[in-house]
């Protein structure tokens, strides 16, 4: 029979609900860690990190901390044995004053700064992180990369730069749309505004159609569009993720892909997109 630690990290009233429990269990996937330098006081110094979602002390005594910033990575946790002298401890949050019976009846939840929370998955033994904030759609590119979007309404036009300073108030950004899955699951976002069938939808993405004279799509005017600017070119991404039109059917006309890529029309990434209403 195994035995496990159920450890709850006392903290100072001022901290609210946010506990660290730690149990006897390692990490079998988690690639973006950051070494601790002070083992001694692993799960305390993640707790007292805002990035820090997960601490793991090592046989070894080695101390590595998981963040839930940069990048939306998988964090795979599973239980061992006493004998293996090997902890980890799980940021979360813990509703009421008593201590849980036991950590097989929680939901390790995690809230961030922006609000937004991160919940693990349990399985068996294992605990998985898809590395997305709740509520967000997590999908893994062709070129490796993973990006989790997530789409916000607004009932009133909206200006390109407001709203990428919109996203990055939560700490994400614009990010161009990828792959065929990607347009889909856009396309049905926005399709859950769509009061009638008459009304106009459409949201900004970082993507840029390119001119032949060099000016992008929105920077002329479009009904005056001098003969040097006619001839579209190139669709540019500034986001430093997304590469390639995969995204878009070469089978539509110009003008039918303007639900993804117009003047009128925005996209972030983390992570997220905002939907915007044209009516």
């Amino acid at each position: 029979m195994k035995t496990f630690l159920i450890f709850l990290l006392l903290l100072p009233p001022s901290l609210g609900i946010m506990k660290m429990i730690q149990i006897y269990g390692k990490v079998t996937y988690g690639q973006f860690l950051v070494v601790y330098p002070f083992p001694a006081n692993c799960s305390e110094g993640c707790f007292n990190l805002d990035y820090c979602i997960l601490s793991w002390k090592t046989p070894n005594e080695s101390c590595y901390h998981y963040s839930y910033l940069d990048r939306p990575d998988t964090i795979t946790v599973v239980e061992t044995g006493k004998e293996e002298n090997s902890t980890v401890a799980f940021k979360t949050i813990l509703i009421g004053t008593a201590c849980p019976i036991s950590y097989t009846e929680m939901d390790f939840k995690m809230t961030v700064p922006s609000g937004d929370t991160y919940s693990w998955k349990k399985t068996g033994n294992l605990w998985n992180l898809n590395g997305c904030r709740d509520g967000w759609k997590r999908f893994d590119r062709t070129d490796g990369v993973s990006v989790c979007m997530k789409t916000f309404y607004s009932s009133e036009r909206i200006y390109r730069w407001i709203a990428r300073e919109n996203c990055k108030t939560i700490g994400t950004d614009q990010i161009g749309v990828a792959s065929i899955m990607e347009s889909i699951w856009i396309r049905a976002q926005m399709m859950k505004y769509k009061a009638t069938t008459k009304t106009s939808l459409s949201f900004w993405t970082d993507g840029r159609f390119m001119l032949n004279c060099g000016a992008s799509y929105c920077e002329v005017s479009l009904s005056c569009v001098p003969p040097e600017c006619s001839l579209f070119l190139k669709i540019t991404w500034d986001d430093g993720y997304t590469t390639g039109i995969a995204a878009l059917d070469t089978n539509f006309e110009f003008q039918n892909l303007s639900s993804l890529f117009s003047c009128q029309s925005l996209e972030c990434f983390e992570h997220w997109e905002l939907d915007h209403d044209h009516s």
